[in-house]
């Protein structure tokens, strides 16, 4: 190549040089897609696991059951046949995919039936509907594990995978609503599987066609172009609402995001303050309920014109001033905010408390560390006393804190810890009690522990 930097990009992104051979890959594709024997009842422990960490509000119980759960593997496998033209493998990968997603749902709705905890957390909430970041982990992380199983060694991509684009905990969801016959949380977790699903083949897919991977080979040059175009129109047709559903799911966070920014800063006077707002995408409605100090109707006039500049042209807004324009919604809003802020404030304290003990540990370290024993260190100080003490085979030397009677400092405790050939005579053991005191400086009591080996 005539262009330097050109040829280090080629090197530093190629996929080629580091890529398993094509008949492992496939070979690791296929094991993945059957759901029977071990697969089958890692997926139901995985479900059960999943729901429980969504039924006690467990982020580290939930991320367990993403890396142990097998759903990847019909996805991957739709990507990969759609790539390689073998329309057997994209066959097996949706009917073991519909299989593994039903198992899934009623696994998970029966538990929900039976738990006797029926409250929805925050982390069952947060996968009742998709937003525009599940569409882009969705893909990219589709992306990172197609290129992570076609690779020699594989490393943590996978798990890492599997935990990024969670495909377990929206079938969950999906078995809690149809469980409590929440049908707004069965639909909309499904939703958000389904998006997931679509976005990781598609990913897949697009990966796999960028590798040297081997297409199957047909009879005849019009069958094979056939079956390309099938597949390409079946891609098109699974992928296209999919996409047309992502667009809608960017516009209304656009717009929740741009609305929200409006009511901080257009109706956050000093004096008045934000009690509920309920901004809905669909409707493309601001509701908003204020205290303290009114707002003129030239402020609201104002405030409406302010629309434009935050792109909410097509936007109503609706302002309620004082408690007595509150509703039963605003109740419920009112509440979850508060649960949330609560949950919030309580994270935040267990994070200081984590990081203040951890300070503590260092200080305790730095200062147990800035204070000398008087004692060289442990492998000279043995050299010292096996010349007066021969049976001495190893020495440990530590510091014990213990309080003091005042309770206002601590004392220290040197303790040298011995291990000989044979027992140590009392007497024996007092005297190196004093010369270790002596050689201490006689600042600090020492206390020597003596083992002898088993004969």
């Amino acid at each position: 190549m005539k262009f330097p930097l050109l040829r280090w990009l080629r090197q530093r992104f190629d996929l080629i040089y580091d890529m398993a051979d094509p008949a492992v890959i496939m070979a690791l594709v296929d094991e993945g897609v059957a759901f029977r024997g071990t697969n089958l009842w890692v997926l139901m422990f995985a479900i059960l696991v999943a729901s429980v960490g969504l039924n006690v509000n467990s982020t580290a119980v939930i991320i367990g059951a993403m890396l142990i759960s097998p759903l990847m593997g019909p996805i991957v496998a739709i990507g990969f046949g759609a790539a390689t033209v073998e329309v057997e493998l994209i066959q097996r990968g949706v009917k073991n995919l519909a299989v593994a997603a039903g198992i899934s749902l009623l696994v998970s709705a029966l538990y929900f039936r039976l738990t006797p905890l029926t409250d929805a957390g925050s982390e069952l909430l947060a996968r009742t509907q998709p937003t525009t970041w599940d569409v882009f982990i969705a893909l990219f992380g589709g992306a990172a594990g197609a290129v992570g199983i076609t690779r020699r060694s594989r490393g943590n991509v996978i798990p890492g995978v599997a935990i990024a684009t969670a495909l377990m905990p929206p079938l969950c969801t999906a078995g809690y609503g149809l469980a409590t016959m929440h049908w707004a949380y069965l639909f909309g977790a499904l939703y958000l599987f389904c998006i997931n699903s679509v976005f990781i083949a598609l990913a897949t897919f697009l990966v796999a066609r960028i590798l040297p991977l081997p297409q199957h080979s047909f009879v005849t040059l019009h069958q094979a172009r056939r079956v390309q175009w099938t597949i390409w129109l079946l891609a098109l047709v699974a992928a296209g609402p999919s996409v047309y559903l992502a667009v809608g799911i960017v516009r209304t966070t656009t717009f929740k995001h741009n609305a929200q920014q409006f009511v901080d800063e257009q109706l956050n006077p000093p004096g008045v303050y934000v009690i509920t707002r309920r901004i809905e995408a669909n409707t493309r409605t601001i509701n908003v309920l204020l205290v303290g100090e009114p707002l003129t109707p030239a402020q609201l006039r104002d405030a409406r014109a302010q629309l434009p500049r935050y792109r909410l042209e097509e936007a109503t807004l609706v302002v309620r001033q004082g408690l007595a324009q509150l509703d039963t919604a605003d109740a419920q809003t009112l509440r979850s905010s508060l649960l949330e802020d609560v949950r919030s404030r309580n994270e935040q304290t267990l994070a200081g408390y984590d990081a203040r003990l951890a300070q503590l540990q260092q200080l305790l370290t730095q200062t147990d560390n800035s204070q000398p024993t008087g004692l060289p260190p442990a492998p000279a100080l043995l050299h010292e006393v096996q010349a007066e003490h021969p049976t001495v085979r190893q020495l440990g030397l530590s510091r014990l804190v213990r309080p003091a009677a005042d309770s206002l400092r601590a004392d220290t405790t040197l303790v040298v810890s011995l291990r000989t050939s044979r027992p140590l005579p009392a007497g024996e053991q007092q005297r190196l009690r004093q010369w270790l005191g002596v050689r201490a400086g006689g600042k600090r009591p020492v206390q020597v522990l003596v083992e002898a080996e088993a004969q």
